[in-house]
């Protein structure tokens, strides 16, 4: 349970330790039902489709997700942390961009369909995803993905702020609901990778107009205030560096390993990323949508409280990741085998090696509280780091010993950063945080380590 100070908030509806206590169990909620049908759909498809299309649809949503991280200058984070955050200028100033931003990343989405469509066959090896005629048309039709959520009212983010995440969880469930009858009908009429797609892109409507009409806030109009936008900017502009790094930490593995291996092999290891993407997301957020805010709030009112508060989250932080931990360790292969037909047994031996993420996840909370004290520079060097780390670890995992190698390089990823952000963090957790920090790590290694070598 995490216990925050108790304090009532002008017009927020209860103490903090309420307010974070209410906005955690919508968000694990939200978590489950969305997890839940994604998985779900994912056990329908794939008795539909064959593992190639996941692998196809994985590279488009990753390209998709490489332009958004590219153009992130933190609108969410602006929203939850600067004081007047929650006024109608801002949040319609800041909507505004969204929008524009929406819309450049649908153009450069659509706009690579051209290079794709020109070079990819005669570069790329035949039987590699790259390689497929049929990812141009993809690419776009996909790029309406990112239009739609460029559209969604900047009262989501609001609703972030205030820990008011109820909201999150009805929207997501009636997106869910209604990509899920698209993708099964259409593949039932043809079973084909463009089922995927469709189910995609009614998410993303439905949650754009739900977003207007669900969430509480002022009504959204394109406004120009040059200095929100200034303001914008200068937080964000270190951010879009960090986001587009971050980008290469997280999804490279993607497009190296498309490159790499076989259209089969990139489908399996999608599907064991998928089921470790259930603990990471729920992890995340938490982190995110509870941890960030409600320390954020306590930094602008209370800074002496933040290392006990602090303390406090990152205790169930590490509960959730050991737990994580064990479970893709010990029954990841055997979901698998349950839930799988034979010709995805090898995702269930990834997703063990998968289970070291988890234990260099915790010291993601770490990153999270750099970020919270408004040190975006730092953030762009820890993404960095991160990086560099994944495009050494994947290749030469994958070069040393195959692609077990490439996937505990993966796992590995996040734990890189850790003597970085001990150093920027230190003064501010104190000593007896620190050390637990230290011994965690130590932790960390030696398990992975046993990992590799059962």
């Amino acid at each position: 349970m995490i216990r925050m100070p108790r304090r009532r908030g002008p017009g927020t509806g209860g103490s903090l330790r309420a307010r974070t206590l209410r906005a955690g169990g919508w968000s694990v909620a939200q978590l489950v039902v969305n997890q839940a049908f994604r998985l779900v759909t994912n056990l329908i498809m794939t008795r539909i489709l064959l593992p190639e299309a996941f692998g196809l649809m994985s590279l488009v949503t990753t390209l998709i997700t490489a332009f958004t991280l590219l153009s992130d200058i933190g609108i969410q984070r602006s929203v939850v942390r600067e004081p007047d955050g929650a006024e109608p200028r801002f949040l319609r100033t800041a909507w505004t961009v969204k929008v524009w931003r929406g819309a450049l990343i649908a153009a450069g989405v659509a706009a690579m369909a051209i290079p794709v469509w020109l070079f990819a066959p005669a570069l790329a090896r035949p039987d590699t995803v790259y390689a497929d005629p049929r990812l141009p048309g993809l690419l776009l039709m996909a790029a309406l993905a990112p239009l739609l959520q460029g559209l969604e009212s900047i009262n989501k983010e609001l609703s972030q702020r205030e820990l008011k995440l109820q909201y999150f969880t009805l929207v997501s469930l009636a997106a869910q609901i209604l990509s899920l009858v698209a993708m099964v009908l259409l593949a039932q009429l043809s079973p084909t990778v463009w089922a995927l797609l469709a189910g995609m892109l009614v998410a993303a409507l439905a949650n754009a107009i739900l977003s207007h009409l669900v969430y509480p806030g002022p009504r959204m109009q394109l406004t120009r205030d040059r200095a929100i936008v200034a303001r914008l900017w200068d937080y964000g502009k270190f951010l879009m560096a960090s986001s587009a790094l971050t980008f290469v930490a997280s999804f490279a593995d993607r497009f190296i390993l498309a490159a790499l291996v076989d259209a089969r092999t990139y489908g399996l290891y999608f599907i064991a990323q998928l089921w470790a993407e259930v603990g990471r997301l729920f992890i995340i957020r938490v982190a995110d949508q509870v941890g960030f805010p409600a320390i954020g709030e306590v930094i602008r009112d209370r800074p002496q409280d933040v290392p006990r508060t602090f303390a406090r989250f990152q205790r169930v932080i590490d509960v959730f990741c050991l737990a994580a931990f064990l479970g893709a360790l010990l029954l990841g292969p055997w979901l698998i085998d349950l839930l799988y037909t034979p010709d995805y047994a090898v995702a269930g031996h990834y997703l063990r090696l998968f289970s070291i993420t988890f234990l260099m996840m915790r010291f993601d909370t770490m990153n999270q509280l750099v970020m919270n004290l408004g040190n975006s520079r730092a953030m762009m060097w820890i993404s960095a780091m991160r990086a560099a780390a994944l495009c050494l670890l994947l290749p030469g995992g994958y070069m040393l010993f195959g692609m077990d190698g490439a996937v505990v390089g993966v796992a590995l990823t996040p734990g890189v950063t850790f003597p970085y952000t001990y150093v920027l963090t230190r003064p501010v957790l104190g000593p007896a945080q620190s050390r637990m920090a230290l011994v965690w790590f130590g932790f960390s290694l030696v398990a992975a380590a046993l990992v590799v070598t059962a």
